[in-house]
C-alpha cells in the first residue's frame, strides 16, 4: 500500500468519525410515549432511531424536558403538528400520533434556531383490545403497514396483524402478555411488517396495557402502542419455537389440508395462525366488516368448551362447525393441545381440517 492510499483510507476514516460525532451533538427526533395518559410521566422510546428501553423523559433529556412536555400539551389539544419558537432561542418540532381522540405519542426534536432537525422516520399509534383479541391502527398505520382501503379505520382480527409481520425472539413474552393481560405492563419489539405491494419494513414498538372500559360497558384489556420504521442494521432473529406440554416441539411443517392457529383458553378466540400453516379462505376470521362475525355453531358450543376443559388431562378431539366467509357453517375436525407459553402461562394449539 503506497503513502498516498494510507492518507486517503486515514482521511475517509477521519471524516465518518467527524460526522459521527457532529450526529451524536446534534439534536435528534425523539419518540415519545404518551399512550393517552397526559400526566407529564412520559418517557422516550426511540432516540433518532435507535430504540429505547422507557427513557423517563427527566433523566434522559433534563434541559429539553419542560419544553417537550409543553409541546406534547399542545399538539395534545390541536391534534395539530407544531413548529414553534421561543425567546431564547430555542425551537421546537413536534408530530403527534393519535388512535381516535387518544394520543398514543409524539415525534418531539428540540434545538436552536440555526439547527435543522434530520428527516423524521415514519411512526404509526395503534391499540389491541386484548379482551376481543382485535387491533385497531391509526391513519398512519394503515398506509404504513398497507392495509387494505376497505379494513381501514375499524378493528380487526388480532390475527390479521400476526399474518403480515415477522416476529423476534421475544415473541413467547408477547403471547404471554396478550393471554394474562396484566394492567401496567409493557412490552418492546423489533418485527419486520410485509406490506401487500411486496415491500416489508421493519418496526419497532412499545406497548403498554391498560384497563378501560369497553363499549359493551364492560372492563377491557388494551394495548395502547406506537411502532417506529427503523434504519437499524440489526439482523432479524427468529421467534422461540411453540413447545406442547408433552414436551415436543411444534413441528414447522404442516401436513397438507391441515390448518393450525393458537387460541386464548380464556375466551376460545383465536390469537394467530401458527408459523408455518396455511391460512384457510373459506373460513370467517378476520373480523372485519366484508366478512361474517368468526363463531362456533350454536349446538357445537358446548362441544368446543369439553374440549378445553378436557385438557387439564390431554389433548382432545372433536367434530365442531364453524362460520364460513359466505356466512354457512363449515364442518371440521379439531385436535386441540395445550402450549406453553411459560412456566405459568399456556394456549391452546387448535389443529383441524375441513371435513368435505
Amino acid at each position: 500500500m503506497t503513502c498516498v492510499q494510507e492518507k486517503r483510507i486515514i482521511g475517509c476514516m477521519a471524516e465518518k468519525i467527524v460526522r459521527q460525532e457532529e450526529r451524536a451533538r446534534s439534536p435528534q427526533w425523539l419518540l415519545v410515549e404518551t399512550f393517552g395518559e397526559l400526566d407529564g410521566n412520559y418517557s422516550i422510546v426511540d432516540w433518532g432511531g435507535q430504540p429505547k428501553e422507557f427513557l423517563p423523559l427527566d433523566k434522559a433529556v433534563k434541559g429539553a424536558a419542560a419544553r417537550i412536555r409543553q409541546a406534547v400539551t399542545t399538539v395534545a389539544h390541536s391534534h395539530e403538528p407544531l413548529s414553534a419558537k421561543d425567546d431564547g432561542g430555542h425551537r421546537v418540532e413536534a408530530y403527534p400520533h393519535f388512535v381516535g381522540e387518544r394520543l398514543h405519542a409524539v415525534q418531539v426534536w428540540s434545538g436552536t434556531e440555526d439547527q435543522q432537525p434530520p428527516p423524521r422516520l415514519r411512526a404509526a399509534s395503534w391499540d389491541i383490545d386484548l379482551t376481543t383479541l382485535t387491533a385497531l391502527g391509526s391513519t398512519e398505520w394503515a398506509e404504513l403497514a398497507d392495509i387494505p382501503l376497505d379494513e381501514r379505520g375499524q378493528e380487526r382480527s388480532l390475527a390479521n396483524m400476526f399474518a403480515q409481520v415477522q416476529t423476534d425472539e421475544r415473541e413467547l413474552q408477547a403471547m404471554k402478555r396478550i393471554i394474562a393481560a396484566v394492567p401496567g405492563t409493557t412490552h418492546q419489539g423489533v418485527w419486520t411488517v410485509y406490506r401487500r405491494d411486496g415491500a416489508s419494513f421493519r418496526a419497532h414498538f412499545s406497548c403498554r396495557i391498560y384497563a378501560q372500559p369497553g363499549a359493551d360497558g364492560t372492563e377491557h384489556r388494551v394495548a395502547r402502542g406506537v411502532s417506529l420504521e427503523i434504519t437499524s442494521s440489526t439482523t432479524d432473529t427468529k421467534p422461540q419455537p411453540l413447545v406442547l406440554l408433552e414436551h415436543r416441539l411444534l413441528e414447522a411443517d404442516v401436513p397438507p389440508g391441515e390448518y393450525r392457529a393458537l387460541i386464548n383458553l380464556r375466551n376460545l378466540r383465536l390469537i394467530r395462525w401458527v408459523h408455518g400453516s396455511p391460512i384457510p379462505d373459506q373460513i370467517a376470521w378476520r373480523r372485519v366488516e366484508n366478512e361474517p362475525e368468526p363463531g362456533v355453531h350454536p349446538d357445537d358450543r358446548r362441544t368446543m368448551i369439553d374440549m378445553a376443559k378436557g385438557l387439564a388431562r390431554s389433548s382432545t378431539t372433536g367434530h365442531l362447525r364453524v362460520r364460513g366467509v359466505h356466512g354457512g357453517w363449515i364442518p371440521i375436525t379439531a385436535r386441540v393441545s395445550l402450549v406453553a407459553i411459560d412456566q405459568e402461562t399456556t394456549a391452546g394449539l387448535v389443529k383441524f381440517t375441513i371435513d368435505h
